[in-house]
């Protein structure tokens, strides 16, 4: 935990409070899952516990630089070239019990395209 100045920790809480869209510490508190008193702790101290960078992270996508430093940008994205993960629905279909060869076809590639 470094030390920052007095102008500097108050740009600091009002940039998190802009993330988090909280005005006061008992909502602030609430947001990072901590007792009131640890903000008022860390206002003494001068100084932003890493883990609330970490939950600013990973709970809004935080770059923890902007937080700290007014450094864009303010979120964070996947690395460039990572996989995102995606969801794919699949929907049983059943072709009717009598259907023509062209039908059956038909179903037979729409499965398959849904398997790709």
């Amino acid at each position: 935990m470094q030390k920052i100045n007095d102008v500097t920790f108050n740009e600091i809480m009002m940039r998190i409070h802009s993330v988090t869209n909280t005005k006061i510490q008992v909502e602030l508190a609430k947001f990072l899952g901590i007792r009131q008193s640890s903000i008022s702790d860390a206002k003494k101290r001068r100084a932003i516990p890493a883990e609330w960078l970490i939950k600013l992270l990973k709970h809004k996508s935080t770059n923890p630089d902007w937080i700290l430093l007014g450094v864009e940008p303010i979120f964070l994205g996947p690395a460039i070239g990572e996989p995102t993960a995606q969801i794919i629905y699949r929907t049983e279909i059943k072709p009717p019990k009598e259907c023509s060869a062209q039908e059956l076809i038909t179903e037979l590639v729409s499965r398959a395209l849904i398997d790709l």
